[in-house]
């Protein structure tokens, strides 16, 4: 016992560790600091040094593609490739590393690029394995860059993905090749379930249980992953830990049936999750969930349930030491974070309710509450919300959910053997998906369904984990430090000199945190918002009120911008409402995040050109009912408002096409806000031609800070109009590896030669933030660290 106690001077087996798992993770936090990562430094012969160039790939399918059918039935797959040859220069290299391509049904030579149609239809576009040649432009992995975003950058790093590329029209060659034996089974098996469910169910039901069954979110109603986000079961669309629990609890429950021995249990289980895991298909994240399930099983099944929590931090250390960048990624943070408060907080949590609720009801409730307590700063700091909704959901909704994955599993075994038996099986999974689906949405209209979380500082944060390790610590470790600070406190309640040094330093820190937030300057925020290839700002004012100049978009809503950048982003900075939003003019990458916006943040008005209605009516799209009822008003040139100090001017704001143009940004208001010293010139797309109208009439126009015209593009920003404005700061608002070649070097030239202003490129610096309380300005930007 002695050896084994970390009070008695020695460290115990699970101690040491335990303090290695922290050590690591620090380590590796200080490596993404200081950009030294395992793993981030390419070496020589990855496929990710050619990046920025036009080169020619030859490599293998690391799995089945995924793919999208859009509103016009155009389809666009996207493929992981493990690089093998490049072509660069004319000359052929072995090369290694994976990339992501990018295609639709345009990329493929009919005589050569695509396979025939095979036994299950979408093969044609490639399997497991398949050898792939392409051409194109290698670009760098990029994503939009957003204090409180998910890195999508580390995610596809922590895959060993280097780089990602868009194929060319009829740029690429498949070859059929018999390889990886086992994913091929397991495609053609999820093919079968996919063709099975099909046959039996409306699509969309079938869409929704594949995912349940096998992850992604292919085809599925956005109302149905709208309910279940609101409801926090979303995780049961991508394959989790959830779903190795769930296959670890139905092998026990076979095995408690059939009167299996622990052990034989425990065999069971890791048979299940293996076979499992290959069905979906053995990516990184699933193969960390199956080894830490298979691992915390089989101290379970043989009673050794206290080894459980040791045998969680060996695997996560383990699976840090093989996939270091792991700890960026999500998913490893929910399932490690949700599997710790399964087994430190929930038993506690549900031998207590046991006292006042039934057990099933108890233990639910314990899971649920101990899995979202642990990984409760994540979700706080990823989307600024959290589902109070899914403790009821857990209770009602969730064993429906996992009563269709078991017997939508067992349908696809019988279906082979028993037809008729396994489709009447799929048809009771789609009825009870239906169920699932209504209870869902019920669910997710109560009132405070989802609560607000502000984003807080890693202090308070760290506070929270102590609190909850005191939570979990035995009564005979709280004792120990019970007694330990008593007579700390004995010692300086004795000590006169002691008392007035504790009690000088609260007063102390209370005085300076006192005098800290009464001496705060009231400051403005402009912050330009990497929202890719568009613009997007958000204006808040010193009291906190809030309004966005353009909302950024994709053409034909292929990504919902408003929906999955700007609702973050605003979640992030604690805007929860926004007086209004202005638009420069109807283009999709300016107005379309409009849409995903309005019903998740309240906005009290859209202020729109002169284009007409109708036309910000069809950028927005018709599927959110919002859009119809939401006030719209038409910019007027002239039109000044004033809110907290912070004015605001429509220095222009044209009512009809003046220069024979046909693009639309013709139209494109122009828009300056100010406070004290400062302003900001928001110019949207606004063409030379409308910029020297506006200096011909001697408009005003001199700004600190100027949105730059067009993105970068030499359709704006005139050395005329340059001057004129005399910014200081230049803010460029563009996509990375955009097709328009944006920002045009004349155009940095230009900037450079006409003003005297630093150029900020949110492709290059991400989010940019000014501050100013009137007089003074500084500017934070979201720095992109350059793999």
């Amino acid at each position: 016992m002695m050896e084994n106690n970390m009070f008695n001077g020695r460290l115990s087996p699970k101690v040491l560790v335990n303090g290695l798992l922290v050590l690591l993770i620090v380590a590796i936090l200080l490596g993404r600091k200081f950009a030294c990562l395992p793993g981030m430094n390419m070496d020589q012969g990855d496929i990710g040094q050619w990046a920025e160039r036009e080169i020619t790939v030859v490599g293998e399918l690391v799995n089945a593609p995924a793919m999208r059918i859009d509103d016009a039935g155009k389809r666009h797959i996207k493929y992981v490739i493990a690089s093998n040859q490049v072509l660069v220069g004319g000359k052929w290299t072995d090369t290694h590393g994976k990339i992501i391509l990018y295609a639709n049904d345009t990329s493929f030579d009919n005589h050569k690029g695509l396979l025939g149609e095979g036994e299950y239809g979408e093969e044609k576009y490639g399997r497991s394995g398949d050898q792939i040649k392409f051409s194109g432009k290698l670009m760098k992995l990029h994503d939009y860059q957003n204090p409180g975003r998910i890195d999508m950058i580390m995610v596809n790093f922590a895959q060993g993905i280097h780089g990602q590329m868009s194929a060319g029209k009829y740029s690429i060659e498949l070859t059929g090749q018999e390889k990886n034996i086992m994913s091929r089974v397991a495609e053609k098996i999820r093919h079968l379930y996919k063709s099975q469910m099909e046959a039996v169910m409306p699509r969309e039901d079938s869409a929704a249980i594949f995912a349940m069954l096998f992850g992604g979110y292919g085809g599925i109603k956005p109302e149905l992953l709208e309910a279940f986000t609101i409801t926090g079961l979303i995780h049961i669309l991508s394959v989790s830990g959830s779903h190795i629990t769930l296959m670890a609890g139905t092998a026990n429950v076979i095995g408690r049936l059939l009167g299996l021995r622990g052990d034989l249990t425990s065999l069971l289980a890791t048979v299940i999750i293996v076979v499992y895991s290959l069905l979906a298909g053995f990516t990184t994240p699933v193969i960390r969930s199956a080894i830490m399930g298979i691992l915390t099983v089989m101290a379970l099944s043989l009673g050794r349930e206290k080894d459980a929590r040791h045998i969680l931090s060996v695997t996560a250390l383990g699976l840090l030491l093989i996939w270091p960048l792991s700890l960026f990624d999500i998913s490893f943070q929910l399932s490690f974070g949700a599997t710790a408060g399964l087994l430190y907080i929930s038993p506690l949590i549900g031998r207590y309710l046991r006292k006042y609720l039934p057990h099933y009801v108890a233990d639910s409730l314990g899971v649920t509450l101990g899995a979202q307590l642990v990984v409760l700063p994540f979700i706080a700091w990823y989307f600024n919300v959290i589902s109070i909704s899914s403790l009821l959901a857990n209770l009602v909704v969730a064993p429906v959910v996992e009563l269709i994955i078991v017997i939508s599993l067992l349908a696809g075994v019988l279906v082979g053997f028993l037809p008729m038996l396994g489709q009447f099986i799929f048809i009771v999974s789609s009825m009870l998906l239906g169920l699932a689906y209504e209870m869902t949405r019920i669910i997710a209209r109560l009132p405070g369904s989802q609560v607000y979380l502000p984003t807080l500082c890693v202090t308070f944060w760290g506070m929270y984990y102590v609190l909850l390790l005191i939570f979990i610590m035995p009564e005979d470790k709280r004792a120990y430090f019970r007694n330990k600070l008593s007579n700390l406190w004995c010692i300086v309640k004795n000590e006169r000199k002691g008392r007035k040094i504790i009690g000088g330093g609260v007063a102390l820190l209370l005085a300076v945190a006192v005098i800290s937030y009464a001496i705060r300057p009231n400051e403005m925020q402009v912050h330009f918002i990497d929202v890719g290839q568009g613009d997007a700002a958000l204006i808040v004012t010193p009291n906190g009120h809030a309004f966005m100049i353009d909302t950024g978009g994709t053409r034909q809503g292929a990504y919902d911008i408003g929906a999955r950048v700007d609702v973050p982003y605003l979640l992030h900075y604690g805007v929860r409402k926004l007086d209004f939003i202005m638009l420069t003019h109807a283009h999709d990458d300016h107005a379309k995040g409009v849409s995903g916006i309005l019903g998740k943040i309240s906005v009290g008005a859209v202020m729109i050109g002169h284009e007409g209605q109708g036309a910000y009516l069809k950028t927005f799209g018709g599927l959110n009912p919002a859009v119809k009822t939401e006030p719209m008003v038409v910019l007027k040139e002239g039109t000044e408002m004033n809110l907290d100090g912070v004015r605001i001017q429509v220095l222009y704001a044209p009512e009809e096409n003046k220069t024979g143009g046909s693009t639309g940004n013709e139209f494109s208001n122009l828009i300056r806000v100010s406070y004290g010293k400062h302003s900001f010139l928001f110019t949207g797309d606004l063409s030379s031609e409308h910029e020297s109208i506006l200096c011909s009439r001697g408009t005003p126009l001199e700004s600190t800070v100027l949105k730059v015209g067009h993105h970068g593009s030499n359709t704006s920003s005139s050395q005329e109009f340059l001057r004129a404005v005399k910014p200081k700061w230049s803010v460029i608002s563009v996509g990375y590896g955009n097709s328009f070649g944006h920002p045009k070097k004349e155009i940095l030239q230009r900037l450079e030669s006409c003003t005297d202003s630093k150029v900020l490129r949110t492709d290059e610096n991400g989010a940019v933030v000014f501050y100013s309380d009137g007089e003074k300005l500084r500017v934070d930007a979201q720095i992109v660290y350059d793999k």
